[in-house]
């Protein structure tokens, strides 16, 4: 009797011991085959980028000939350069609401305003030709390339402009070659609009 007990616990010790070996980097027990669907890494959650700050000097088909600013305005469809000659700008504009002259304190001959629905161009006198040197926008009813109107927020502002912009007394300027855009703002709104050739 004792010879059956001790050989019943020979045989249980024999089983525990085979488990135990392979708990601890023996044989471990087969297991079903995962999937490679439940063994990747899920999906990374992507969210969409933030949109580029709108670039307000592209988007606009350009007329023939040279570019003669980086910024520029369209007004009744027409696409105005800062540096054009008035003679061409009026010959796709058409007669403006009024015009006026005064001598020009910068350069030698005379300053000439042309006002049209929405805007006023300001030329200078160089080389016989008028060329315009500003654009300021005089209501709503027009905006710039890049979307601003008077009345815009600041921060539609600074999204269509992006935040590389020297800053004095209320107004932002961006210069982008030999031109600028300048925005005054007060309240955190647009109030004046205008863009200015930069000359020598």
């Amino acid at each position: 009797m004792k010879k059956l007990i001790l050989a019943i616990l020979a045989i249980m010790l024999a089983v525990l011991g085979t488990v135990a070996l392979a708990g601890c980097g023996g044989a471990s027990p087969s297991l079903p085959e995962a999937t490679p669907s439940a063994l990747s890494e899920p999906a990374p959650v992507t969210t969409p980028a933030p949109a580029p700050a709108a670039d307000p000097t592209v988007g606009i088909t350009a007329p023939a000939g040279p570019v003669t600013s980086v910024f520029y305005f369209v007004a009744q469809g027409n696409t105005i350069y800062l540096d054009a000659d008035i003679n061409e700008i009026l010959a796709v504009m058409g007669e403006p609401i009024d015009t006026f002259d005064r001598p020009s304190c910068a350069f030698d001959g005379i300053d000439r305003f042309f006002l049209f629905p929405g805007v006023q161009i300001q030329t200078y006198p160089i080389a016989g030709e008028d060329r315009v040197h500003t654009l300021i926008l005089t209501d709503d009813s027009l905006s710039t390339v890049g979307g601003i109107f008077l009345g815009s927020s600041l921060a539609d502002l600074l999204a269509a402009y992006g935040h590389e912009y020297d800053y004095s007394y209320g107004m932002y300027i961006f210069t982008r070659g030999n031109t600028t855009a300048r925005f005054v703002v007060n309240d955190n709104i647009v109030q004046t609009i205008s863009y200015e050739l930069l000359t020598n």
